[in-house]
């Protein structure tokens, strides 16, 4: 019995930093904020329109809706608090506050003509963080307090408990999906892919007759029936098997992982957008967020890894694969459209790669891209959005996707580093660079 008790104790009250539940906090305030701020007028006009009144949940109670002029200053006094809330100033009363006045004000939103179910994970998302102490760091009330001499709280299980129960309310919402898809009349042939595809076409059909164009990936799937049989059994693993993404920490990961591409492919498929959701705010909880601010490991560098040019100054190196067709092709992406020349390859097949991996105790991985730039060493996607930085108009503009968590973005990249030979081939030996390129090559 102990046992099961110091599992159940491990799992639901582990021990984080009050940084990882601050960053929570803001991230679901910044979008709440967005919202409020980019619907303002069309919510203003919503509670115009008295006829369409049909209040739900905790409202139910109400006969007739508020003034439009009162329900404006009502808004304002919501987007005033979300702000509070986002940056945690006198939490202790404006963080309940908070969550009290989104759920009113999401569940009145849903009292005219349609329940948008997709948002509830927001709100709930938002209750959890305003009743507990998610302002311990990265708020206003913790800058007052370490002006005071006050220290910031260690890790504790009181900052991991509401991560826990945020994550167990977004797989339960998938959970709910999937049983209902079930309870409905439609039942298995979600599975099967049928009810998918006519629902696909009904929603095509529909934007065409009202003048709007299809989602872009309609015209081409439509034709390839086993592709929403694919599609109907994943949507149905992701949403029934979501309970699973609690046992462990790298199931939930990945679970959240597909999930969020899911939510994309409805995207492309039906033109439909989850925004919450397609932002992978939903799925932060998930991830160890620290590594958000932490990206790099910091490490002093040998001198073998500096190249002085004519004017002394040392340039980066990329070390890739010299054998792998998609990583020579990166290469010469690289060269065609970097800003300057200022970078330097290395193979990882060769002498000179590693030695600096020795000098540097990097661990021989050629599935991984390395860049060692300003006495930093960057792995994987680090390396690569670090490069995009200094490419050319428009493909600096990778570097943006830097604002999806670390550990999603290395789960991606480690499936294409996993199947890249299968994917792009590879060559027997490192492939020669051409001649006026040889000198940004140190091992040749």
């Amino acid at each position: 019995m102990n046992k099961y008790l110091k599992i159940i104790r491990d799992h639901w009250f582990m021990t984080v930093t009050p940084q990882r539940l601050a960053l929570l906090r803001i991230a679901t305030g910044l979008f709440s904020l967005w919202y409020l701020l980019s619907r303002f007028d069309m919510l203003q006009k919503m509670g115009k329109n008295l006829e369409a009144f049909d209040p739900i949940g905790v409202l139910s109670w109400m006969k007739h809706p508020i003034s439009p002029e009162l329900f404006w200053w009502i808004s304002i006094g919501v987007i005033l608090l979300n702000i509070l809330y986002i940056i945690g100033w006198k939490f202790k009363s404006t963080g309940p506050a908070f969550a009290i006045v989104a759920l009113l004000y999401f569940t009145y939103r849903n009292s005219w003509s349609m329940i948008y179910h997709n948002r509830n994970a927001l709100i709930l998302h938002i209750i959890i963080l305003g009743l507990v102490a998610s302002a311990d760091a990265w708020s206003w009330d913790s800058w007052k307090r370490t002006k005071k001499g006050f220290k910031i709280p260690k890790a504790h299980w009181q900052y991991g408990w509401p991560i826990q129960l945020i994550c167990t309310v977004t797989v339960g919402s998938y959970f709910l999906s999937g049983i209902a898809k079930l309870a409905g009349d439609l039942a298995l042939e979600w599975a099967n892919g049928s009810a998918m595809r006519s629902q696909v076409a009904v929603d095509a059909i529909r934007k065409e007759m009202l003048g709007s164009e299809s989602a872009p990936l309609f015209d081409f799937l439509f034709e390839h029936t086993w592709l929403f049989l694919g599609m109907g059994i994943l949507t149905f693993v992701l949403e029934l098997g979501a309970p699973l993404a609690l046992v462990k920490r790298r199931w939930g990961m990945a679970w959240a992982a597909l999930t969020w591409m899911m939510h994309w492919g409805i995207f492309f498929i039906m033109g439909i957008s989850f925004r919450y959701q397609m932002s992978g705010l939903i799925f932060l909880s998930f991830f160890d967020l620290e590594k958000l601010w932490n990206p790099s490991r910091k490490e002093k560098v040998s001198e073998y890894a500096k190249k002085e040019t004519n004017n002394g100054v040392s340039k980066p190196v990329i070390l890739f694969d010299g054998v792998c067709n998609l990583c020579n092709g990166w290469v010469k992406f690289i060269l065609k459209r970097e800003k300057n020349q200022q970078y330097l390859f290395a193979s990882l097949q060769s002498e000179t790669a590693n030695k600096l991996l020795v000098d540097n105790n990097i661990p021989q991985n050629l599935s991984s891209i390395i860049l060692i730039e300003n006495n930093t060493i960057y792995h994987k996607s680090d390396a690569v959005l670090r490069i995009c930085r200094n490419l050319n108009s428009p493909w600096h503009l990778g570097s943006f996707f830097g604002v999806i968590p670390k550990i999603l973005r290395d789960f991606i990249y480690d499936i294409i580093a996993a199947n890249r030979y299968r994917w792009f081939g590879k060559q027997q030996k490192c492939e020669l660079p051409q001649t006026d390129q040889k000198m940004r090559f140190l091992e040749l």
